[in-house]
């Protein structure tokens, strides 16, 4: 009965695994042909789980029934197998195949139900589990071989021809250009091998162990395992990784379990005399093993040998730590480093627009950037209209979405000697380029590899950003040499937005950081003529860091809005990307706003700001409408918190909104300048318009503060002129 379990278990586990396959599908080719063949193969073990159950309670005639189905499914199933390795990965039958295909099927249906003695019965006896088969020939020669049907059953189906058609694959993989395809086509083969030894090791078992024979379908484990490999591999082994593999595992293992056992041996006489102290000692040779396998993780863990291929979190450490005050060349070199270092990338190129439509190489790891790029606006936008801001060359044609390109991008990786492509674009306006070259290793990027590249992909647009608007030889050198370039950058990026171009609002900001740079920001950004957003808040931290962040943020935004027209979505992601993408403890305290001119109507989300102001011309006062408020990037679904709130409109009305560097200002006798004097200030004003209001606002709290300011500053103002022209 235990047999009838184990093969019932097995089944239900590889229904278990298909659903996983099935899950992942659309990453691989060939997912969906193996989620058939693993359910094929689930349904022999359960006709097997059957048989051997029936053979024991049933009778002898179900029993029969239920096990030349079982067979029969057998050869089906090493039928397909074959079938699927010829196909991988993305092989079309040939009438040959399709024929062999049939006829072996039928074959195996004919040894199963139709020949005189194929499955006469299945036995079940206190010694074992029997399949009592005759012999394929009476005569004198087939008497003479002993050659039963279920021998030739096993013969075809186990042996010839799956031999046959690891012939055939081999020849095809030595024709395969691309490596990790060669390899995987292999990799089916040594499935059929290892297949091949289960299956007789099956079959000469059950003579001196007959129990084995009700685990038959077991032996297509070894190559259903290797299949799913091969379909999911993406990196090629090679012998720099295999050494890697091994000197670490002498390191990290090996050395310490041969260092506790020789402790083990040595200290054992004192348990024989202090048989307290024994285990105190071992325990203690433990944790200084521990403790010095710890410390060369940490002293040497950035060496090659230690390093692992989930670098994901070294990675991301690199690229958010470039210096920015540097000299282009270094900065450049760096980023070219990190891909390097981590990815095992050869060679990097930069490629940038230059505003007009042309694009050049501005970087390359050889120095030679005298190389025409092939790339053209309309495969930049069918890129980015399939979000498939990482390209790469082995895998352009698993994204449907961009096969229309396909042609143009095999030339482009073809005459560039690239591998890789990352997209750089802001919302709709492409930047840039970076192109890899192949791995130093000869392996492929792998999907860990885009991965990666897909969650830091808004630090390498910073890096794009940078050399785009700062690198540039003309800008370099119109600029003071004194200034950090980091303050360039995020100058350049707080003074790039879409400002409010209508008759019925005058809208102006007023950013002015205490230390030269910050994470504040205002951000205008047009949908339509009669629909504005408009962003005002911070960052958490203060200088670079900080600053950095805010760079990232905005850009994230703009992408997000090429994404999705819902405002309330569109803040529940930004919550998500700050909590998961940006530095640990990130968070942003501010306005989310919606203008709608047709409606004369403001839509607004309360992210933790500590003041948004109305005033009021018809009543002549100022009313604070804030709302609930939940700052984001700490909860990891915000969506249920948020709420969107509404005001209208009226001729003459005024909006502001300012961050907490003004209401926390303190002066020199300790008093905060508050909420009142905001409001005042606001009130005062406002016959003046929009750019000078949140001027001389400042200037009331500078002459407030009567010193140098401690805290950013940010100011939005927003004049709603209605219908008056």
């Amino acid at each position: 009965m235990i047999y009838a379990i184990v093969n019932f278990l097995i089944g239900a586990f590889l229904v278990f695994q298909s659903f996983r396959i099935d899950h992942k599908a659309s990453k691989y080719p060939c997912s969906s042909s193996l989620v058939n063949l693993i359910l094929f193969s689930s349904l022999n073990f359960f006709f097997m789980a059957l048989t051997v159950f029936l053979t024991l309670k049933g009778t002898k005639q179900f029993a029969l029934i239920c096990g030349r189905v079982a067979y029969f499914l057998f050869g089906w199933l090493a039928v397909s197998s074959c079938d699927y390795v010829l196909k991988y990965p993305n092989y079309e039958r040939t009438k040959f195949m399709k024929v062999m295909r049939i006829l072996l099927i039928a074959f195996s249906g004919y040894i199963a139900f139709f020949s005189n003695n194929g499955f006469t019965s299945f036995e079940y006896a206190r010694t074992g589990f029997y399949v009592v088969s005759g012999l394929v020939s009476s005569t004198k020669i087939g008497r003479a071989l002993r050659l039963t049907w279920l021998d030739l059953f096993y013969l075809v189906y186990t042996i010839i021809f799956p031999l046959f058609v690891s012939i055939m694959v081999l020849v095809r993989a030595e024709n395969a250009k691309v490596k990790l395809i060669r390899q995987n086509m292999e990799n089916n083969i040594f499935g059929f091998i290892f297949s091949g030894l289960a299956f007789w090791f099956i079959q000469k078992g059950s003579v001196y162990m007959p129990y084995i024979t009700a685990l038959a379908p077991v032996g297509f484990l070894p190559q259903l395992y290797l299949f799913e490999r091969s379909n999911e591999n993406d990196e090629i082994v090679d012998i720099r990784g295999i050494r890697r593999g091994t000197l670490r595992f002498i390191i990290e293992f090996l050395i310490p379990v041969f260092i506790v056992a020789a402790a083990y041996i040595l200290l054992a006489p004192f348990n024989e005399i202090y048989h307290n102290l024994y285990p105190v000692l071992l325990f203690a040779v433990v944790v200084v093993i521990l403790g010095l396998k710890t410390f060369f993780r940490y002293k040497y863990g950035d060496f090659e040998i230690f390093r692992k291929k989930r670098y994901a979190v070294s990675f991301e450490k690199d690229i958010s730590s470039l210096d920015f005050s540097k000299n282009p060349q270094e900065i450049t070199d760096e980023v070219f480093r990190i891909f390097k270092k981590y990815a095992d990338t050869s060679s990097m190129k930069i490629v940038m627009d230059d505003g007009t439509g042309n694009i050049s190489v501005v970087y390359s790891s050889d120095g030679n950037t005298n190389v025409e790029i092939p790339f053209d606006s309309a495969t930049g936008d069918v890129i980015m209209n399939a979000h498939n801001q990482v390209v790469f060359r082995d895998r352009v044609t698993r994204h449907s979405s961009i096969a229309a390109v396909k042609s143009k991008l095999d030339i482009l990786f073809k005459e560039t000697n690239t591998e890789a492509l990352i997209m750089l674009n802001e919302g709709r306006n492409f930047i840039g380029l970076i192109l890899l070259g192949p791995k130093e290793s000869g392996n492929v990027y792998s999907d860990y590899d885009l991965e990666v590249f897909n969650k830091y992909y808004s630090n390498l647009f910073v890096v794009g950003y940078y050399i785009k608007n700062i690198m540039n030889e003309s800008v370099v050198g119109t600029v003071n040499r004194e200034i950090r370039m980091s303050g360039q950058i995020i100058t350049s990026i707080q003074e790039n937005m879409d400002l409010i171009q209508s008759k019925k609002v005058d809208a102006g900001y007023l950013m002015i950081p205490a230390h030269n740079i910050g994470g504040e920001f205002v951000d205008m950004i047009r949908l339509t003529d009669t629909r504005h957003i408009f962003i005002i808040g911070a960052l958490s931290g203060k200088g670079i860091a900080a600053s950095m962040s805010m760079v990232i943020l905005k850009s994230i935004i703009r992408t997000y809005l090429a994404e999705t027209t819902d405002f309330k979505k569109l803040v529940a992601k930004v919550n998500v990307f700050i909590r998961d993408s940006l530095p640990k403890g990130t968070f942003f305290a501010g306005i989310f706003g919606l203008l709608d001119f047709n409606t004369d109507t403001l839509y607004y989300i309360n992210c933790g700001s500590p003041a948004l102001y109305v005033y009021t011309r018809a009543y002549n006062n100022v009313i604070e409408v804030q709302g609930e408020g939940h700052i984001l990037g700490f909860v990891k679904d915000i969506t249920p918190l948020l709420k969107v709130k509404k005001v209208k409109l009226a001729e003459g009305d005024i909006i502001m909104s300012v961050t907490d560097g003004i209401l926390d200002t303190k002066s020199l006798r300790g008093d905060i300048f508050g909420k009142q004097r905001t409001q005042n200030a606001l009130m005062d004003n406002s016959s003046y318009p929009a750019e000078k209001m949140a001027r001389f606002a400042y200037d009331v709290l500078v002459d407030f503060a009567s010193k140098q300011l401690e805290n950013d500053v940010t100011m939005l103002v927003i004049k709603y002129l209605g219908n008056k022209a």
